[in-house]
């Protein structure tokens, strides 16, 4: 084994782990709850914010992937851990709205810098060594250790919460601050170049530029959007939904313990039903698990609903390796996170307004109505993308 390769086992290694602990182990259940009640925010303003807070993800997105093809990978994943970090310390100990805010823009900070950098660091380092067709296995296992730790450890989340809403996002710092200090260890694949301002221009200006030029990639960014931002506005009415229909806090836990082991059992064998199942059926699938159990849940007000939250998670595990690996294979090493960040930036301009609009939809009409309006829309745009598939990919 030569040295290139001994690097490679190396940044295969701490990048599972990177992702594993990198985002924090208990708040899936109760983060939204803990923003209502310990940052004293109503949901429609949770939304208006998060609307907000994307306007500036978009903007970053484009240069920090361009900085991250620039001056490494590895300096731009450092900077954006810490802020993750800062994040998650400022979450835990959030008493005002503007403990949130400011929480929230560190997040948004730390995942325009990690965001594209880091897949494109994985896929780099195994492409040095003539193996990035492992990238799909790799990076669906890496993101299901994540989801699998993150499952099991929602199973104390409840019971943590009803002695402390506060307890369980203390308790997550720890393995942030670990995560955060990972990317330290990185070795750089061979490809860094010097910083320069009008550099970094020119290849934001080529990225945006490939990105209209390839339908491929284009339809790739559209669909990953529309089915990223289904799910973000989804995510953030699991909550609300539970007291709706008086779920028990401390059942929280168990629902996102299950939620959590169908993601990782997809994401860990994405690359496994990627080869049997054609790419268009796959496609079909994505629609109907998201679009579908979203209209029962506003249909159908139950805690019996509560169970249409799990396909949704079929899909949360299954993306990230499979759409990275299809997007991946479309791109060059010189141009790889600056059009990994263009997709980034679309789906955040697109949840802006989404986030905003669900927001105000909110307050005017309800949770249920809004839910049912939600799964029509995206069944309908969801078949224009079926439909754009098979003209596109033959």
């Amino acid at each position: 084994m030569n040295e290139n390769e001994r690097e490679n086992e190396r940044n295969v290694r701490l990048y599972k782990w990177y992702m594993t602990l990198r985002k924090p182990v208990l708040w899936g259940p109760i983060l939204i709850s803990g923003i209502i009640h310990l940052g004293q925010m109503n949901l429609p303003e949770i939304y208006f914010m998060e609307a907000i807070v994307l306007v500036g993800t978009i903007i970053l997105q484009v240069p920090t992937g361009a900085l991250a093809d620039l001056i490494g990978r590895k300096k731009t994943v450092i900077i954006g851990s810490i802020l993750y970090a800062i994040s998650a310390m400022w979450f835990a100990l959030m008493r005002t709205p503007f403990d949130v805010w400011g929480a929230n823009i560190a997040w948004m900070l730390g995942a325009s810098l990690c965001s594209g950098a880091d897949s494109a660091f994985l896929y780099d380092s195994l492409k040095s060594v003539g193996k990035e067709s492992e990238y799909k296995k790799i990076d669906g296992e890496a993101t299901g250790n994540q989801l699998l730790i993150v499952a099991f450890c929602a199973l104390a989340t409840g019971y943590l919460a009803e002695y402390s809403l506060r307890l369980p996002l203390l308790l997550s710092i720890p393995g942030v601050l670990f995560s955060a200090a990972i990317p330290f260890f990185f070795k750089e694949p061979r490809t860094e170049k010097k910083f320069s301002a009008t550099e970094q221009m020119g290849m934001m200006h080529t990225g945006i530029s490939f990105v209209m030029r390839h339908n491929k990639v284009l339809w790739i960014i559209g669909f990953t959007t529309l089915i990223n931002v289904a799910g973000k506005i989804w995510f953030f009415t699991y909550n609300p939904y539970f007291e709706l229909v008086n779920l028990d806090l401390k059942y929280y836990g168990v629902v996102f313990f299950l939620l959590g082991v169908i993601a990782w059992f997809f994401s860990k064998y994405a690359h496994r039903i990627s080869e049997k199942i054609a790419e268009r059926n796959i496609v079909v699938l994505i629609v109907a698990l998201v679009g579908f159990p979203i209209l029962v849940m506003g249909s159908c007000i139950s805690v019996v609903s509560v169970c249409m939250i799990f396909p949704q998670n079929i899909v949360r595990g299954f993306m990230r390796p499979f759409f990275g690996d299809l997007l991946n294979r479309q791109l060059g090493s010189e141009n790889r996170a600056t059009v990994i960040s263009v997709q980034s930036a679309v789906s955040g301009l697109a949840q802006f307004v989404a986030l905003g609009g669900f927001g105000y939809a909110l307050a005017a009409l309800g949770l249920p109505l809004c839910l049912q309006v939600l799964g029509v829309i995206t069944m309908a745009l969801g078949i224009t993308a079926i439909l754009g598939h098979r003209k596109i990919f033959g």
